[in-house]
Formats: C-alpha cells, sequence, structure tokens
C-alpha cells in the first residue's frame, strides 16, 4: 500500500512538472525583454501549480552582491498586493537573502512546507498576513552558473513534492537559457541603437561612381578594416561586376533598373570576400551626382560593414537551437525537426522513431569524478552517438544527461529497437575519464510514428513514458512507447 501512494505522488508529480512545462512553454517564445517576461514567467508557475504569488530574482546591476526583484504575479488580493509590494522594494544581499539565497548559493530548490511553523523564515508575519503558508524557490541555471532564482507562494501549507524537486532544475534550465537568449538580443539591439547613431554621424566607407556607373573612389575606415583593402575590387567596375559580390536577395537586374532611372537607393545589402578570403557584409546607400546643368554624372554615397551584426545574429540563431556544451540540437530544435519528420512521414507514408536516452548513474560521476568530468562524458556520449546513426537521422541533447535520437526510415517498427540496441553498445563501450577507465550504461524509451502516436506532443509522452517505464526496470533497460518491451542485454 505505502508502494502505491508513493507511485501515485510521484505520478502527481511529474503531471505537474508536464503542466508547468507546458504553461511555460508559450511564455518563453513570446517577444519582449528579460523584464517583460519575467512577471508572465511567475505566472505561468503559479497558475499551473495552483498558487498564490511569487517573484523573480536576479543581481542587482548596481550592487554585484544584492538581489533585486526583476518581476512579480500574485493573484488579486490585498494581502498579496501588500506582500508583493514589500517584496518588490527589497534590496536583500545574497549572503543573506533567506530562502532565495539559499537556493541561489545551494544550486537546488529549497522548499518550506509551512512558514508559520519555519523559525528561519523572516518574513513570516506579512507572508501570514497574506494568508502564505508554503514556499519554493527554485534556481534558474545555465550550466553550473545561476542567473535568478523563482520564488513562489502557496495559501496552503504543501509537503515537499520530491518528483516535482527533481524535475524543477530541468525547467530551470529552460529559463536559463531563455535568459541568456534576451539578455543577448537586447545587447546585441543596444549595439545596432549604437551603432546606428554612429554611423549617423560619420560614414563608414564613402564611394563615387562615374556617368557609366564604375567605381573611381572607395575609401574612408570602416569597423574592421579600411576601405583600402576593398578598393582593389570596386574600382573600375560596375556594382554587378565587382567579382564575388552578391545581393543578399534577388539579383542585380532590380539595381541596373534604378541606375538607369537615376533614382536614389538605400540599404541595399550585399555580401562578397575580401582579399584574404573572408565574407563582408556590406549596406550600401547611393544617389545620383549631378553637375550645374541637372545631368547626372554619376552617383555617390556611403557603405557599412554589417558583418559583426551578421555573425551576432547568426550566433544567437545558433545559440536558440543548439546545446552549448555538445553542438547538438536542444529541444527547441528537436521539437521542430519531430514536427517535419511526421509531415513528411505522413505525406510519404513512412515510419520514423523517436528514442529517448538517459545515461544511468550519472550523478555519481558528477559527483564522485567532479562536472567537468561529467561534462567530458556528455560531450563523448553525442560523439558517440553521431557516429552510430546514419548521416540521416538527428541525435539531440534534451537537458541534463538526456539525449534524444530521430531515427528516420525505419521498414518496420521492429527496428527502432534494433536501433537503441545499437546505440546503448555504442555507449557501453568504455572510455577514460580523470585517468580512470569507466564504463557507463543508458536506459532507453522508444517511441515509433505512426504506430504508437500521430502528432509531435504525443510522440514525445510516449518516449517519455517508455523512458521512465525503462528506468523502472533498472539500467541498460529499453521500452517500447506501449512498454511492451523487456530489459535489455548488456
Amino acid at each position: 500500500m505505502h508502494a502505491d501512494q508513493s507511485a501515485l505522488t510521484q505520478a502527481a508529480g511529474l503531471g505537474l512538472l508536464l503542466h508547468v512545462n507546458e504553461r511555460l512553454a508559450p511564455t518563453l517564445a513570446a517577444p519582449g525583454t528579460r523584464a517583460q517576461a519575467a512577471g508572465r514567467i511567475v505566472g505561468a508557475f503559479c497558475e499551473a501549480m495552483g498558487w498564490a504569488c511569487g517573484t523573480l530574482w536576479v543581481r542587482d546591476p548596481d550592487e554585484a552582491d544584492r538581489l533585486a526583484c526583476m518581476g512579480a504575479w500574485g493573484i488579486g488580493a490585498p494581502g498579496i498586493h501588500e506582500f508583493l509590494n514589500y517584496t518588490h522594494g527589497r534590496r536583500p544581499i545574497l549572503h543573506q537573502a533567506g530562502l532565495v539565497g539559499a537556493a541561489w548559493l545551494g544550486g537546488t530548490p529549497v522548499w518550506v512546507a509551512d512558514m508559520a511553523a519555519d523559525a528561519t523564515y523572516r518574513r513570516v508575519p506579512i507572508a501570514l498576513r497574506a494568508g502564505l503558508h508554503a514556499a519554493l524557490a527554485l534556481p534558474v541555471s545555465a550550466g553550473a552558473q545561476v542567473l535568478a532564482v523563482l520564488e513562489l507562494y502557496s495559501t496552503a501549507a504543501f509537503e515537499r513534492d520530491e518528483a516535482l524537486c527533481a524535475g524543477l532544475p530541468l525547467i530551470g534550465a529552460q529559463i536559463g537559457q531563455f535568459l541568456l537568449r534576451s539578455q543577448a538580443q537586447q545587447q546585441l539591439a543596444e549595439s545596432e541603437k549604437r551603432f546606428r547613431c554612429l554611423t549617423d554621424l560619420s560614414s563608414d566607407w564613402f564611394w563615387e561612381q562615374d556617368a557609366q556607373g564604375r567605381f573611381v573612389r572607395f575609401e574612408g575606415h570602416g569597423l574592421t578594416r579600411e576601405g583600402s583593402e576593398l578598393a582593389p575590387l570596386f574600382v573600375g567596375q560596375r556594382l554587378w561586376e565587382v567579382s564575388g559580390l552578391v545581393p543578399a536577395s534577388g539579383d542585380w537586374g532590380a539595381r541596373r533598373a534604378q541606375f538607369e532611372r537615376q533614382e536614389s537607393f538605400r540599404d541595399l545589402e550585399a555580401v562578397c570576400r575580401d582579399a584574404q578570403g573572408a565574407m563582408v557584409h556590406i549596406v550600401f546607400h547611393g544617389e545620383p551626382a549631378v553637375d550645374g546643368d541637372g545631368r547626372c554624372i554619376g552617383y555617390r554615397g556611403t557603405a557599412r560593414d554589417v558583418t559583426a551584426q551578421k555573425q551576432a545574429a547568426q550566433r544567437i540563431q545558433y545559440l536558440s537551437t543548439h546545446d552549448e556544451l555538445t553542438g547538438l540540437p536542444n529541444r527547441a530544435a528537436l521539437r521542430h525537426l519531430v514536427a517535419q519528420a511526421i509531415e513528411l512521414a505522413r505525406r510519404y507514408e513512412r515510419r520514423f522513431a523517436l528514442l529517448l536516452l538517459d545515461i544511468d548513474h550519472f550523478e555519481r560521476i558528477n559527483e564522485g569524478l567532479g562536472r567537468d568530468a561529467g561534462d567530458a562524458l556528455l560531450r563523448e556520449t553525442a560523439q558517440r552517438l553521431r557516429k552510430a546513426l546514419r548521416s540521416s537521422d538527428v541525435v539531440a541533447r534534451l537537458d541534463g544527461n538526456a539525449f534524444a535520437v530521430l531515427a528516420h526510415e525505419l521498414a518496420d517498427a521492429d527496428d527502432a529497437r534494433l536501433v537503441a540496441g545499437k546505440l546503448q553498445q555504442a555507449v557501453n563501450e568504455t572510455l577514460r575519464l580523470q585517468g580512470r577507465a569507466v564504463r557507463v550504461t543508458a536506459c532507453a524509451g522508444v517511441a515509433v510514428y505512426p504506430q504508437h502516436a500521430a502528432d509531435e506532443r504525443a510522440l514525445m509522452q510516449q518516449a517519455s513514458q517508455a523512458l521512465r517505464a525503462a528506468k523502472r526496470l533498472g539500467a541498460g533497460s529499453v521500452r517500447t512507447g506501449d512498454a511492451s518491451e523487456g530489459r535489455t542485454e548488456n
């Protein structure tokens, strides 16, 4: 009976975790700054868990040893409003920040079942006046770095939910990646704003063309190179004749027509290679030059080097779809790829499998050999999974020690189990970490389209359920989406 109750409790915790993740996903995908998203993140958590209010804490931008409330959310009750107003105005020192400080410094969720019975909680009087009892502080992390802490409150007392607490760090990591991306996007936007201001005051490069449209001058100071470096490519050539210069969109036909009509142009973007072979993204602005009689004698204008902005945008795009540690596609990219695979499989009546793999006892390696060894194991596992698959298949890292594989073009559903065995065999090969020989195993959960599910969300759920079933069997186990398979042989 006790085991049944424990299983029910764990299932409830996992169900709540999935509900939180579902409510949080659209919030993290919505546009806006970090500050604008903070309140929505707190609200998504509270509404999913049925809790009353919460706050998101970050480091104070002016004093690194203090914390500041970035955003808050609460139900419409006077006591809650008073509590949040009090909380929002505080700037606690990190090492004296109570529940939030403990979660930040410890790097793990902190749960208070009932603040009224906890003498260490400093805000008990005002919290109890608001009718609050249970509290939860969740670190928001990116790798080993804590970026923020989410602090949540309930009007009822709740005992610690172990299943929920075990999964919350994964959601905290998702929010951490969102904060990093938002920060990078904000920094890029601010950089572009400053850049535009400066280039409006002083041009990067200056160029002139003759009446036939040939460049006669290309000079000035660019952001990364002198105009004299590019002059040999341009001087004596029309824009559409410059060797290796390609418009970013369309062809040169529209520009030639503008020249013939003697029209001004702005934001003409093109790409070329400099003398060292590096790609240079250039934006041109130009207008006709006329003599005293009003006749067009050529063109003059400015050119701007936007290579850095292009590279930054590409980097942000890469970070939003890839895991930084392994270089593999991340969860967001995998969901997109699974959706694409379903469309193709449905159109051409094909079959594919989604496999989720979880390295067994990964925490022991992290604790026994250190985080560097754990990271090395994750990178090696990523390489082994890549090598064990066809070039058309996809390997992704979801989070922690969890990987996913998208195996295309399966002859039948049984082939998915063969793929799982091949992947487990690749993972099982001995490797050396910190000078020690280490052999690891992995559990696998398998879901096959269309046998087990017909859409991306259901397929992920089937594979996740199968993985949990495999882990209950023990290390090195594999189960399919309908949980009909047994333990694999190591």
